[in-house]
């Protein structure tokens, strides 16, 4: 147990975060979101000058996820075996390498190679796909984050809810500044250059941070036998030696359990709903709502800043006097809302939809990812790479089907969405049964 939970314990008070070990990666967690969210705004504009039309943009977003749909599981494993720092030291050099191809594509001249679908296909453009593709197959730094902070708080369960609501917090507040950033940074005479390479520099100081700060968790054992202390801690069921454990031992007996197996199910129907939501909004926001690209960068902003809130003071709160499963309901009650929201005429309603949306998802996700790594027992890279899986496969069927959905359905598109939280509402004592019973051997 980490010392501050120790001392809290002996004093009779709460535990806290060991926060000499949960900031570093809190604070990669930050500068890694906040580097991707400098280039966002400009994506779809360095698309079209590159030669690209509205579905390559679309292709280049998925392009990303389908990568991660296979390279998040191999990291997760990965780290299991070799652990999370030097995984996640690999994976922060991808994503450099990444940005500065990127930014290489940027630097070269636009020629033309062929024409498809009212696109022209240029060699800047398939460097930015050969990019986004680099960044997805290395970007299992998510569900090996995630792993280790759940290997942190293996022995206080009790703050896992905490500790995933502050890494929802730093990734909200990466996309309050980042876009703004990018807004004065892309306003030079560099234009979408600047971003980028301030996003790679980002890249590069968050592998340094890694490399400098970063400690492998207490009680993991990535090569060899557990450490003493958590053999006296009681816990060597769970820190088998990993140089013992098969290769494909958790494809076999750790992700197929059945705990795990509906938990995908769910991360999948609740990343479809959402990516459904933010693939519809912004043409709803334009065509229904009258809002140009300034006004919907403020409620994109607004909504991240309200997340930032209820993934931390409100979380916080609700997690110390509510069961999880309470919490969780609640959080889904609220995205149902939301999205039902979006159904009536535009105005002061579309905020109130937005803080919906921000208290839903701040209440339901952290809580969610608690019980995801609650039954990842020693297989949390695995398991959190088999997550990250889900999410992806989600991701590109949510903002493919949702762009393709959207001018056949509408607003209705948002009901589709609000269904699909409405049944994960309902199974909620489905996810959470047997809490204490269910990780991994």
């Amino acid at each position: 147990m980490p010392r501050a939970a120790v001392q809290a314990a002996d004093l009779g008070e709460e535990p806290a975060l060991p926060w000499s070990s949960f900031g570093p990666i809190l604070a990669v967690h930050f500068l890694g979101t906040l580097g991707f969210s400098l280039a966002i705004p400009f994506l779809v504009f360095i698309v079209t000058d590159l030669g690209g039309a509205a579905w390559t943009y679309g292709l280049v977003g998925a392009t990303y996820s389908a990568f991660q749909l296979f390279g998040a599981p191999w990291l997760g494993r990965w780290s299991d075996r070799a652990g999370r720092r030097p995984v996640l030291v690999a994976s922060q050099v991808g994503t450099l390498l990444a940005w500065l191809l990127f930014f290489g594509a940027l630097s070269l001249p636009v020629v033309g190679l062929t024409e498809l679908a009212g696109a022209t296909l240029t060699i800047p453009l398939l460097l930015v796909f050969a990019a986004r593709a680099l960044d997805g197959a290395t970007g299992g730094n998510i569900s090996v984050a995630n792993a280790y902070v759940a290997d942190l708080t293996r022995t206080t369960p009790e703050l896992r809810q905490v500790a995933f609501g502050r890494m929802g917090m730093a990734a909200s507040l990466g996309f309050v500044i980042g876009p703004a950033a990018a807004g004065l940074l892309g306003g030079t005479a560099w234009g979408p250059r600047l971003p980028i390479a301030v996003a790679a520099s980002f890249a590069g100081v968050t592998t340094a941070a890694i490399l400098l700060w970063l400690k492998e968790p207490r009680g993991r054992c990535p090569k060899g036998p557990p450490a003493p202390d958590v053999l006296e801690a009681g816990l060597s069921q769970q820190a088998k030696p990993c140089h013992e454990r098969p290769r494909k031992r958790v494809l076999r007996e750790g992700v197929t359990q059945k705990p795990v197996a509906i938990l995908l199910g769910a991360t999948f129907l609740l990343f479809l709903g959402f990516n459904f939501f933010f693939a519809g909004f912004p043409v709803h926001a334009a065509t229904v709502y009258g809002w140009d690209t300034a006004e919907l960068g403020v409620f994109f902003a607004i909504l991240a800043g309200m997340m930032f809130l209820a993934q931390g003071p409100l979380l916080s709160f609700a997690s110390k006097r509510l069961d999880r499963r309470i919490v969780f309901a609640v959080g889904l009650g609220f995205l149902v809302l939301a999205l039902i929201s979006y159904q009536l005429p535009p105005g002061p309603i579309s905020y109130v939809g937005a803080a919906c949306f921000a208290l839903g998802n701040g209440l339901s996700w952290p809580t969610f990812q608690s019980r995801i790594a609650e039954v990842g027992g020693d297989d949390q890279g695995s398991v959190q790479g088999a997550i990250t899986s889900a999410s992806s496969l989600a991701s590109i069927l949510g903002l493919l089907g949702g762009a393709f959905l959207y001018p056949a359905l509408g607003g209705a598109l948002f009901l589709l969405a609000a269904g699909m939280f409405a049944v994960v509402l309902v199974l909620t004592p489905l996810w959470f049964r047997s809490i204490t019973a269910d990780a991994p051997d």
